[in-house]
């Protein structure tokens, strides 16, 4: 089904494929997808083309590493006009953080060339400061209060608090990924696998920092739950996350110590794409949460 085919409210929300949104929500919700790219070889694949196991499997035919892409322009406008077609009079698209990726200023051209191309269209382009389902929690709320009939400003606004508000943590099981992306030293990634480390990073300000080093997914398991405690306080409900690359039984676990000790007011449980994949590596578990206050 195209990401495009349902009939919004007065204010659509349009966001790009990096915040990792179950499809039943995304559908649920009226949110418009963007697909970001990877390039593996020769070959392009839009964001949500390939299963994990079929990126992973290409990563280890190919002798080059993946690169990723942020979407264009155009995919945004055209993203941007399918909304105006389908009734919408005020678009917010919603970006990953700029220090990540340079999708937030492609939907800025993209919303420029709307002034000429797409009159009467009022679009805003607002970076969450997010990434993964920071990002992604930020997409879901602002989708709806756009439900609930909130203006744009409102909407905006719901969008921002959200994103300033959520904290992502990750375990992996290489570094090798991070290493290749960038994200840590090279020298970090070979203590680790020399050490046989599993890290515990939290992942802000366009860097991943190390906050753990335990050597056993339980550990990790348990410094993850334990950063939701002091990171988590607060009085309004909870939201969280667990996201996972070919980590369906940890992940599991994980979602159910959550639930268990913290009864937040929303717990899903996701899989992350393989332009996100491609970052991380396969074995990769991570927790999102913020508290409404």
């Amino acid at each position: 089904m195209s990401p495009y085919t349902w009939r919004m409210g007065r204010v659509a929300v349009v966001a790009d494929s990096s915040a990792c949104l179950p499809g039943e929500l995304i559908e649920a919700n009226r949110i418009a997808i963007v697909p970001l790219g990877l390039t593996i070889g020769r070959d392009l694949y839009p964001d949500g083309s390939l299963t994990n196991t079929e990126l992973f499997e290409r990563l280890t035919a190919c002798r080059g590493g993946p690169r990723t892409a942020s979407a264009s322009p155009g995919a945004f406008l055209e993203a941007f006009a399918h909304q105006r077609d389908i009734g919408a009079t005020d678009v917010l698209c919603l970006t990953l953080s700029a220090r990540y990726s340079g999708t937030y200023a492609a939907a800025l051209d993209a919303a420029a060339l709307a002034q000429d191309r797409l009159p009467g269209l009022q679009i805003r382009v607002v970076d969450t400061g997010g990434l993964a389902m920071t990002h992604g929690f930020a997409v879901l709320g602002a989708a709806r209060a756009a439900e609930a009939g909130a203006c744009l400003d409102e909407v905006a606004d719901t969008a921002r608090r959200i994103g300033e508000a959520g904290q992502l943590l990750g375990t992996l099981n290489t570094l090798r990924y991070l290493v290749k992306g960038g994200r840590v030293p090279w020298v970090v990634g070979w203590a680790a696998s020399l050490l046989r480390i599993k890290p515990v990073l939290a992942f802000e300000e366009g860097s991943a920092r190390s906050i753990g080093r335990p050597r056993t997914w339980a550990a990790a398991s348990e410094q993850m739950l334990q950063t939701l405690v002091t990171g988590a306080s607060g009085r309004g409900p909870l939201h969280a996350a667990v996201m996972h690359v070919d980590s369906p039984d940890r992940a599991r676990e994980l979602a159910c110590e959550v639930e268990t000790r913290f009864r937040p007011a929303e717990l899903l449980v996701s899989e992350f794409t393989s332009v996100m994949a491609a970052h991380t590596g396969p074995g990769f578990v991570g927790l999102a949460f913020y508290r409404d206050d």
